[in-house]
């Protein structure tokens, strides 16, 4: 099923991809574009930038990471999709319906970085950049909703953009960083788990012959028939570090106790 979501949605971003290519070779072509070409351009542009949006809501829900995040950015980026698509083509004059049409964007986009950041495997000491990454990115969508649901006088205008701003920046360097400290606690991560080598005794189905084959790639001694054993491993609930055969009472990536093991 997540493997049919993945292909839909990238199928989707490869057509609306192609929409866009068509309709601007076509206005190239007759040297004129119209408000039927210009909505369909924007229709396969929105359906591209959704798809994109929704596969990064799509990854921590299945990773199945800060569970409800992963759906709730999906179904905030569609129903921003739509609503989007509905001002192109229908020009609504209600001003509720732009207020409620720019919160679902800025959920729409808030949801999915938040999303993005939860995939990161960072050591405990580094964990309160992401948190402090999260908290910005709340509240830049926080500050853009308050503006689009109650915007302010002039005199409040420069204030908030200020804030804004200062948000802004604050956002672009935790999403820099945090990508950064997750690869350097990788580092140390791998130079300190201690694993047992998995060997599985497997029946050649060719030959018939059984013999001790390791996970991974690998060959039949006697007939060299070709295997690829694939193991789905038992990974910690809090970071999503494989676990299985791991020789310690804790992930040794976030520190998070590990159920039914003792004490090293």
């Amino acid at each position: 099923m997540k493997s049919r979501t993945r292909k839909s949605l990238l199928l989707s971003f490869v057509i609306s991809i192609a929409c866009c290519g068509a309709v601007g070779i076509y206005c190239l072509l007759i040297g004129n574009l119209g408000s039927i070409e210009a909505r369909i351009l924007g229709t396969a542009s929105v359906a591209g930038a959704a798809s994109i949006l929704t596969m990064a809501g799509a990854v921590p829900w299945e990773r199945r990471r800060w569970h409800p995040l992963g759906p709730t950015a999906v179904l905030g980026t569609a129903t921003a999709m739509v609503l989007v698509i509905i001002a192109i083509w229908m020009e609504p004059r209600n001003d509720l319906f732009w207020k409620v049409l720019g919160v679902a964007c800025v959920l729409g986009v808030t949801l999915p970085h938040v999303g993005l950041l939860s995939l990161a495997r960072l050591r405990r000491q580094y964990g309160w950049l992401r948190r402090l990454s999260v908290v910005l990115i709340t509240l830049l969508g926080g500050s853009i909703t308050y503006i689009i649901l109650d915007p302010p006088a002039f005199y409040d205008e420069r204030i908030w953009l200020r804030v804004i701003g200062i948000l802004s920046i604050g956002v672009v360097c935790g999403t820099i960083a945090v990508p950064i400290m997750h690869r350097v606690s990788a580092i140390r991560t791998r130079e300190d788990v201690k694993t047992v080598e998995l060997m599985m005794t497997l029946t050649c189905p060719r030959c018939q012959t059984s013999q001790e084959l390791p996970a991974g790639r690998s060959g039949c001694g006697q007939c060299g028939l070709k295997f690829n054993i694939q193991i789905e491993e038992e990974q910690c609930g809090t970071c999503g570090y494989p676990l299985y055969q791991l020789v310690s009472a804790e992930c040794p990536e976030c520190g998070t106790p590990i159920a039914n093991r003792p004490e090293s």
